[in-house]
Formats: C-alpha cells, sequence, structure tokens
C-alpha cells in the first residue's frame, strides 16, 4: 500500500485544528519554517501543504502578514446543477453503454497528484448515443470516496454523482483535440486519423478534493456538436 505522502498528513492535521476550532477564523500562524519545525517536516513540504489549503479557502497568506486562518466558507444549500452534454439541437445527449471494463488499482503519477495515493475504481468504456458509437470513456473515482461502485454506471457525469450518492461542489472542464489511433477508430467504427473532441470533467467536493475525474473522446464529426449545457 502507498505512504501517505508528508504534505498530505500534516495538510490533515492542520485542517483538523481548524474545522475543531482550536485554530479559529484570525488565528496567525508561525511562519513555514516554524510550521515545519512544529510538524516535524521540511519547508518546502509545510509549504506545499498550506499552498494546499490557501487553495481551498481555509488560509489567507499575504507578504508581511503571514498565514492566517480564514472565515469558514457558507455551506452551501443547494448543489450546483452539472452541465450535460447536448447535441447541436440543444437536447440532451441520450447516452448508453455499450462496452465496459471495470478495476481497482493503484494510482498512477497523474492521479495521484490529483486523487491522493489510495486505490482508484478504473472504468475504460464505449459509449453510444444514437445507436452509433459515440465516445470513448476514462473513468478514475477513488475507492475511499465510493466504495461500493457499481460496474453499471450511467453515462452522464451528473447521473454518475446521483448513483454514487456524491455532490459535488464544482466541475472543471477542459478541451482538447486529438486524432484516432488505429485501436480507437477500430472501438469507435471511424476511419483512421478521424479527428476526437476530448472533454476532461472533474468533479471536487467541499473539500475541494477530486472525487471523479472523466474523460470523453468523442469522435467528430458529430462530436463537434456536442456542448455543455444545464
Amino acid at each position: 500500500m502507498a505512504r501517505e505522502p508528508l504534505y498530505k498528513k500534516a495538510e490533515a492535521e492542520m485542517l483538523r485544528r481548524i474545522r475543531s476550532g482550536k485554530w479559529p477564523e484570525g488565528t496567525r500562524l508561525g511562519n513555514e519554517f516554524e510550521l515545519a519545525e512544529e510538524f516535524g517536516v521540511s519547508q518546502g513540504t509545510m509549504r506545499r501543504a498550506l499552498m494546499t489549503l490557501e487553495g481551498m479557502g481555509h488560509l489567507h497568506r499575504k507578504p508581511g502578514r503571514g498565514t492566517i486562518v480564514a472565515r469558514p466558507a457558507a455551506p452551501a444549500t443547494d448543489a450546483p446543477d452539472i452541465d450535460r452534454l447536448r447535441g447541436p439541437d440543444g437536447a440532451a445527449l441520450d447516452l448508453e453503454v455499450f462496452r465496459s471494463r471495470h478495476a481497482s488499482r493503484g494510482p498512477g503519477a497523474d492521479e495521484q497528484a490529483l486523487f491522493g495515493p489510495g486505490r482508484l475504481h478504473d472504468y475504460a468504456r464505449t459509449l453510444k448515443s444514437g445507436g452509433a458509437r459515440f465516445a470513448l470513456e476514462e473513468l478514475h473515482i477513488p475507492v475511499a470516496t465510493a466504495p461500493e461502485a457499481s460496474e453499471d454506471l450511467p453515462a452522464d457525469l451528473a447521473d454518475i454523482l446521483d448513483a454514487l450518492g456524491l455532490t459535488a461542489s464544482r466541475v472543471e472542464d477542459r478541451l482538447h483535440a486529438e486524432e484516432t489511433s488505429m485501436s480507437d477508430a477500430v472501438a469507435l467504427s471511424v476511419d483512421r486519423h478521424t479527428a476526437l473532441l476530448c472533454l476532461t470533467r472533474v468533479a471536487y467536493d467541499s473539500d475541494g478534493a477530486a472525487i471523479i475525474r472523466q474523460v470523453l473522446r468523442m469522435a467528430g464529426p458529430a462530436g463537434y456538436g456536442v456542448t455543455l449545457g444545464g
């Protein structure tokens, strides 16, 4: 089993102190050197933990003022709407899983940077829309987040979250283009060198932790008519 990184341990303990009230709003923390000595880690490790907590909104770090515990964020009353894939006519795409492979495994380097060191559910699926092969999907979910993840998850991100009983506070979307490999072309029943529109969606919980990453590689030209909308 992979060992938890030191910065994650420091981060978890600082987060515990903030949430328990031991470090209330406005508490001024020591400098990086003092905190590193207190937590028994290097200054670089402490800096990474502080940057993570600052990005999550738990700390304010200002030159000349040091590090201060921030005001707790007000809890959201409703989960945000998760955009759905829509066709050129604006209607939500009717997606279905055509082929699927599911396994549990340890994370790669980029996955560990996103999810941490725990094991992941790893799905590789072919999706259909309107009866035609539409996209190749990669889906990664931390086992700690969804221990009982089913092999029969739906295809749309919003429906996946619902099926797992998870709530996302935000979703980051990133697009880029690729060209099919020979195996991609066979899987999608398209010509070799067909353009693919690639959409990466990462859902985060209220603590800023990644809970799902979905990568869709959609076949053009149909894929290029797809938009995102609530």
